[in-house]
Parts: structure tokens; C-alpha cells; sequence
């Protein structure tokens, strides 16, 4: 499955800080109890068009009809009326995170004190389902209002988005998924620093 394979070897486990793409997963993770990553891959560009309509807007004003109507992969539906309702209703309960936490990328990662946890498992049978940190977030969203987020899911979720770091120790992306945090860390101070810099010369050509 060359989708697949390309979907683990540059996206999977990377972490993920933009909004849209975290609802995006999120959408994805939960279709994966109806769907195989394969054929979700396979299906992306029209999942990523319903993800659009329902992230941008005006998703409280959606109708039945226009929920279907955006929903449809080739004539038929990507996903059963109980995930779709489930998009529209989560789309909706992010604006209000929003409005709370500032971004979504900030409420995800505040339930893993905003740094990826790495596990290093050596075989795939180690790998869990779900965590305690998992259920803790699932347990949160509920209560906000998300719909079909059970910690199995979320779990998913928290590995494709990059706040665990999954990947198999033997795995060539074990390491380069762990450098990247870091990599973001130096960005950040190296824009700081120029930020500072340019400042400080703001100041001085002032006087």
C-alpha cells in the first residue's frame, strides 16, 4: 500500500500543532472504526473537502441535506450518519476551545504538559490501545460536548497527531520523530533571539 507507507514514513507520529490538521486527524482516527487506514488514505481528498465544509463556518447552521451532500465519496457516504453528526458536533465544540484555550493545538497538548511522550516500545504487541492519558482527554471532550472521542480513539489520535511518539524502536522514524520537538524548541529561541535583536536595533536607531 504505497499510500500507507508514505503516510507512516512522513506523517504518522509527527508532532502536529496546526488546528485545521488536528481536527482533520481527529475526523480520521474516529473513521478508523468504520474504515482501514488503507481505504481512508485512499479517500483522503474528499474527507479533507467534508473536513473544510465543517471546520470552516458556519457548521451550526448545517442541515441534514447539506451534512449528506458534503459527505459523499463518488455517490456514496464516507461515513455512517452517527460519525458524520459526529464531525459537525466536534467542528462546533472546537470553536469553543478555542475561545478558552486559545487554540485547539494548546488543549491537545496541555494533557501531555506540551512535550510528545516517547515510549520505545521493541515490539508491536507492547503497543497500547489506549493510556490513562488517553482516557483523560477522551473523558475531557466528552464532557465538552465531543462526540465519538473514546479513549481507544483518542488514543489514535495522540499517536497520528504526534503527542506519542509510537513508532517501534527499530523503526528508522523512532528517532527522527523524537528530534523534531527539539528542532521546534531551537526555531523557536532562534526567533526570539532575532526578534530581541531587531528590538534592541529598533531602539538604538531611535536614539
Amino acid at each position: 500500500e504505497p499510500l500507507y507507507v508514505a503516510f507512516h514514513d512522513e506523517e504518522w507520529g509527527a508532532p502536529v500543532h496546526n488546528d485545521r490538521k488536528l481536527f482533520e486527524l481527529l475526523t480520521l482516527s474516529q473513521a478508523l472504526a468504520e474504515l482501514s487506514w488503507p481505504v481512508i488514505l485512499s479517500k483522503r481528498g474528499e474527507f479533507r473537502e467534508m473536513i473544510d465544509a465543517f471546520y470552516n463556518a458556519s457548521v451550526c447552521d448545517l442541515k441534514g441535506k447539506k451534512i449528506n451532500q458534503l459527505s459523499k465519496s463518488n455517490g456514496r457516504t464516507l461515513l455512517s450518519e452517527q460519525k458524520l453528526r459526529a464531525v459537525v458536533a466536534n467542528a462546533k465544540q472546537i470553536q469553543k476551545v478555542v475561545r478558552e484555550f486559545g487554540s485547539f493545538d494548546n488543549y491537545c497538548w496541555s494533557f501531555v504538559n506540551h512535550r510528545p511522550i516517547t515510549n520505545g516500545y521493541r515490539h508491536a504487541r507492547q503497543v497500547p490501545t489506549k493510556t490513562p492519558k488517553s482516557e483523560a482527554m477522551s473523558k475531557d471532550l466528552m464532557r465538552r460536548g465531543f462526540q465519538c472521542v473514546g479513549p481507544t480513539t483518542v488514543y489514535s489520535f495522540m499517536q497520528v497527531a504526534g503527542i506519542v511518539n509510537d513508532h517501534l524502536r527499530c523503526c528508522f522514524r523512532f528517532d527522527q520523530v523524537r528530534s523534531q520537538p527539539k528542532d521546534a524548541e531551537e526555531n523557536m529561541r532562534a526567533e526570539i533571539r532575532l526578534s530581541s535583536h531587531d528590538s534592541e536595533d529598533s531602539e538604538i536607531s531611535e536614539v
